[in-house]
């Protein structure tokens, strides 16, 4: 070898010498250094509220005219924005009916005073524009086997809608249900669910504890027949047969969202008791997390603080035991609060303050849901006044859907603060919002402001500000360049 080429080998080793001196660095500091002086996210949490429609006790109370229904509607969603609450669960199938053209069930007596009877607007497509305007998620809740009450069995049950199979249907002294035993009633509830989203922008499907009917101690529930028919030989007993039948429901509901909208969330809100989930209405909630069937859990924990087993922390502490593959969240009895019905611990707004605390306090709570939306307008004992103390700030609800929390989306590029506007490039992926966020400082919790599908957003004073984009699956992306604006 030449020495020429010698001096050259040299310079080469030297050179690749430092190149890996100053990537080992860079890798080891300069992460580092720009983590300590980014701003940190706010915790994620789901603030929701049911609205009941089932005898039109939230909406439309009775309402039929399209104008007043509108309104009504609009008047919840802006008090629950100005509370900060990120989600509605709104009850769009009560009793075997429809808020929406359905090919399986009528459109709801609630809508218009007469069942069947289509109404002047297009309703749900109205419910979910409404509340995503606001920035507010719009879960579907249904009933899954319910389809008619009555006081006893005196009265008469309405009419059975023609577009349901007479002999799908059982009667109970106060209930007409879906039959939870049939294979064709299965399919049924995954066909509406599948229908459902097929048509409309749904942020997620939503059930609550009606399951098999809690009956009185002189009533059967009368299914010896189909136990003989569909379960004698491979189950144990009767009571397994049913669990199975509730079971299969859960699963196949959670398998059309996963093929239809897999971004969907999976919710079910059992009764505070397991014990009357397990054995009275016969839904396993333990199984269903210990599977993965459904993506949230929220007990009704509608009781005041104490010492007692069945009291509100008491009962949160122990579900929070048994949440294995689920999101854990809180049903709040917002309704109890003023009822001189329910207690000393209801007359004031203090007992929630507790409940609000006790459930921050516990890690593996990701938010809460609020029942019902009438009692946030009444502000009774002054609930909404601490709700809206507690939820000071907004935030974004959580990612619940365990498989796609590391599918981050891309970050915002472009941040230009200028003329009281915050502005910036977008990812170009579909399906994206964006949150906007002051800064408090290095190493400080960060203010979000709100979310927009657009790529700006106004500012009202001086600061630093930062952006990120957040999926249908409620993932966020890493931060964007921090700008400032002002002096």
């Amino acid at each position: 070898m030449n020495i020429k080429k010698k001096t050259d080998c040299k310079y080469i080793v030297l050179l690749l010498i430092f190149m890996a001196f100053i990537a080992a660095c860079s890798d080891h500091n300069h992460p580092t250094d720009i983590l300590e002086n980014l701003p940190i996210l706010p915790e994620k949490e789901l603030r929701g509220i049911w609205m009941t429609t089932a005898w039109g006790l939230d909406w439309p109370m009775g309402n039929y005219d399209e104008k007043v229904q509108k309104k009504l509607y609009t008047d919840y969603l802006d008090l629950c924005e100005s509370c900060h609450i990120n989600a509605i669960f709104f009850q769009v199938r009560s009793m075997a009916d429809a808020f929406y053209d359905s090919r399986y069930e009528s459109w709801s007596k609630t809508i218009t005073g007469v069942t069947g009877q289509k109404p002047s607007y297009d309703v749900l497509n109205f419910l979910i524009d409404e509340a995503h305007k606001r920035g507010i998620q719009f879960h579907a809740w249904i009933n899954p086997y319910r389809i008619a009450t009555r006081a006893d069995k005196s009265q008469s049950f309405s009419e059975l809608d023609a577009k349901i199979p007479q002999m799908w249907v059982k009667d109970y002294d106060k209930v007409r249900i879906y039959n939870p035993a049939l294979p064709e009633v299965w399919q049924r509830i995954s066909d509406i669910v599948k229908e459902l989203l097929s048509h409309y922008d749904v942020d997620g499907i939503h059930f609550d504890d009606y399951f098999y009917p809690s009956l009185s101690s002189s009533e059967s529930m009368k299914d010896d027949a189909e136990y003989a028919q569909y379960g004698k030989g491979t189950f144990e007993s009767i009571e397994d047969f049913r669990r199975h039948n509730v079971d299969t429901v859960v699963q196949k509901v959670q398998q059309v969202i996963r093929d239809v909208k897999p971004w969907v969330v999976f919710s079910i809100s059992p009764a505070a008791d397991n014990t009357y989930n397990y054995n009275t209405i016969y839904a396993d909630v333990l199984k269903w997390s210990q599977n993965g069937w459904t993506d949230v859990i929220i007990p009704q924990l509608y009781f005041s603080t104490g010492t007692d087993d069945s009291s509100f922390n008491q009962l949160l502490y122990w579900w929070s035991q048994f949440t294995y593959k689920n999101t854990l969240m809180v049903g709040y009895g917002i309704y109890k609060f003023g009822d001189s019905t329910q207690g000393e611990q209801f007359q004031s707004s203090d007992d929630l303050k507790k409940q609000f605390a006790y459930a921050t306090s516990m890690k593996k709570v990701k938010g809460g849901l609020l029942y019902s939306a009438k009692y946030l307008t009444e502000n009774k004992v002054g609930i909404t006044d601490v709700i809206k103390d507690e939820y000071k700030n907004p935030a974004l609800p959580p990612c619940v859907i365990s498989s796609m929390a590391n599918n981050k989306p891309e970050v915002p590029s472009g941040v230009l603060a200028s003329k009281g506007e915050l502005s910036w490039t977008g990812t170009g992926q579909e399906e994206v919002k964006y949150a906007v966020y002051k800064s408090n400082g290095p190493g400080k919790t960060a203010t979000l402001l709100g979310t927009t599908s657009g790529t700006s957003y106004p500012l009202s004073e001086k600061g630093t500000y930062f952006v990120t984009s957040v999926n249908r699956y409620n993932v966020e992306s890493d931060l964007s360049k921090l700008t400032r604006w002002g002096n």
